[in-house]
């Protein structure tokens, strides 16, 4: 008896999850009937699978037939045919997993062919339609009807949470310009709702932050009581008949009410003793401290492999210690210039590992860690800490100042000062920052919350370890010999140095920095591919010379050998040339 009433509840759940999907499905393959040039080879929708392969190939053949102009109408007319049989398949198990599976098998066809011009719902509606399909496998009934619930269920929480989570890393959404931004557009704000929305452009602002906060937090409903739940369920469908309207995208609406449907079905089964998402969760929770766990372990070699007798120096200096690493040629020449390194903004020394390399076989090369920065714990001021090293090392005569990004703002609040006036000769300046546009990057809200975002999402990833699974900028624009890349990589990825980058980021004097690096007399500017603009102009303010590393990016320029090698070749021609 039990067994047939929960057969009977996931069949009742399972009509309410297809029918939207069956009326969405109605007017996308209507839609499709109707058009006829977008699908031609110089339409805008037209076919492109066949391009991948190489002609006279059995792939390049049975593409080119789905790439034909009138592939996407058969497929239409499939897919309207399927649609019928869902809206008068309530009940019937089998129809439905007859009309489900067909209805996928041609979106997904239709989107090989073209993979583009599908939103949310329509990616949605082809996960149920998937999900039905590959559940139907399952011999017992009552175990695929109700997996395949579940599975839905757990698709829809972790989209919404995703694409809230996502949208809270958009500085545009967060600073409550994005919906404004899309209705400004030609496609999306013609209608009657968008002029609405944009006659309040507070409702708007508030309507766009409410959409990151609700979708982050969808998760919660499944701890809400039956109604509440069942309430909040229902303003989610408002919040996408709304979207809808505004837009003017009345297929919008219907994959994701049918998700509703199994999210329905979970909430009203809540303390049945299947429990397929906090498996799910329990698995996805015991990757996550796994990783963490992992990642804050290689931080811990890291920071040891640096406390170690390989590792970089540390001279005690007033309440703390600065960390710092000399490199000197076998054959010292007194007479020759000092180099000392400036890294950019949360960079560790082996940054400069290539450039520091190749310049310490004729050069005394000096760097550190400014205050808060890997070992160094000392309080005092950049300058401070880099005069006690020159101190420590016996480091005299000329300096030449290399900066990295932020480093040059940092060389700038101590030059002219003692005891660095008169012993900096030349400063060449490695994608250097420009004060004019730092501060208006920290006095714009939308720049500063974009960069206070990308900050978050790096100490996300420290804190879970996502940086050691996933592909990342760091280790995309560097590649250092391995021992290198490994303490670059985990000294980046530390939550303490990340939070101390936003500190430096906020407090970096910027006043008189220009005319601070314009004073030393010999600067030479050197710029990647990736910022060539700016530090075109940076240049001229500075009345410095211009060299473009062709083929770099900010960190690659002094990350990958070959830009770094080209990096250390200007410095030596501009200070044999001065």
């Amino acid at each position: 008896m039990q067994r047939a009433s929960n057969a009977t509840a996931a069949q009742q759940a399972a009509d309410r999850v297809f029918l939207p999907i069956a009326i969405g499905q109605t007017l996308a393959a209507a839609e499709t009937l109707f058009l006829r040039a977008e699908f031609k080879e110089d339409g805008y929708l037209r076919g492109t699978s066949a391009q991948q392969y190489p002609p006279g190939g059995l792939r390049h053949r049975i593409c080119r037939v789905l790439d034909h102009s009138r592939t996407p109408r058969l497929l239409a007319g499939a897919t309207l045919a399927a649609s019928a049989g869902l809206l008068l398949a309530r009940g019937n198990r089998t129809a439905q997993i007859a009309a489900a599976a067909v209805i996928g098998t041609c979106n997904r066809l239709s989107e090989i062919r073209t993979p583009y011009g599908r939103d949310g719902a329509d990616q949605m509606t082809a996960v149920i339609t998937q999900y039905r399909a590959l559940t139907a496998l399952i011999p017992d009934p009552e175990v695929s009807d109700d997996l395949f619930l579940r599975a839905v269920n757990f698709q829809a929480g972790l989209s919404y949470a995703v694409s809230g989570i996502a949208k809270a890393f958009g500085s545009s959404w967060v600073q409550g310009d994005a919906l404004l931004e899309v209705l400004g557009t030609e496609a999306y704000g013609s209608g009657p709702a968008a002029e609405l929305l944009r006659r309040y452009p507070a409702l708007c602002r508030a309507l766009t932050v409410g959409t990151v906060v609700w979708e982050s937090v969808f998760p919660l409903i499944y701890l809400l009581p039956r109604e509440p739940a069942r309430h909040a369920l229902t303003a989610v469908k408002a919040f996408h008949v709304g979207v809808a309207a505004a837009m003017e995208l009345p297929r919008f609406v219907w994959g994701f009410f049918g998700s509703h449907g199994a999210v329905g079905h979970v909430l009203d089964t809540r303390g049945a003793s299947r429990t397929f998402e906090k498996t799910v969760a329990g698995v996805a929770g015991g990757v996550v401290i796994a990783s963490a766990l992992i990642a804050r372990e290689k931080r811990r070699i890291a920071e040891q492999r640096r406390l170690g007798p390989k590792g970089a120096a540390r001279l005690r200096h007033a309440d703390g210690d600065v960390e710092y690493r000399v490199d000197r040629p076998a054959d010292p020449d007194a007479s020759r210039a000092v180099i000392v390194m400036e890294c950019g903004l949360g960079q560790s020394l082996e940054s400069w590992e290539w450039v520091a390399e190749g310049l310490a076989r004729d050069h005394t090369v000096i760097r550190y860690h400014r205050p808060g920065y890997g070992l160094t714990t000392s309080g005092a001021t950049s300058g401070e800490l880099l005069a006690a090293v020159l101190r420590e090392t016996g480091a005299e005569g000329e300096i030449v100042v290399v900066t990295h990004s932020i480093g040059s703002l940092s060389a700038a609040s101590y030059l002219g000062e003692r005891p660095f006036a008169g012993r900096v000769g030349k400063l060449i300046v490695v994608d250097g920052t420009d004060p004019a546009l730092l501060d208006e990057d920290r006095t714009d809200r939308r720049r500063l919350g974009k960069f206070l975002q990308a900050q978050v999402y790096t100490l996300l990833a420290a804190i879970t370890g996502i940086y050691e699974w996933a592909p990342n900028a760091v280790e995309r624009q560097a590649g250092y010999t391995p021992d290198t890349q490994y303490s670059h990589v985990q000294f980046v990825f530390s939550p303490g140095n990340i939070v101390n980058s936003v500190r430096e980021y906020r407090s970096m004097p910027t006043g008189d920095a220009v005319d601070r690096l314009a004073a030393v007399g010999k600067v030479l500017v050197l710029a990647s591919d990736e910022f060539a603009e700016q530090q075109a102009v940076l240049a001229k303010k500075l009345g410095a010379g211009y060299e473009l590393v062709h083929g770099s990016a900010h960190r690659s320029i002094i990350g990958y050998r070959r830009h770094a090698e080209k990096v250390e070749d200007a410095v030596r021609r501009f200070m044999d040339a001065c």
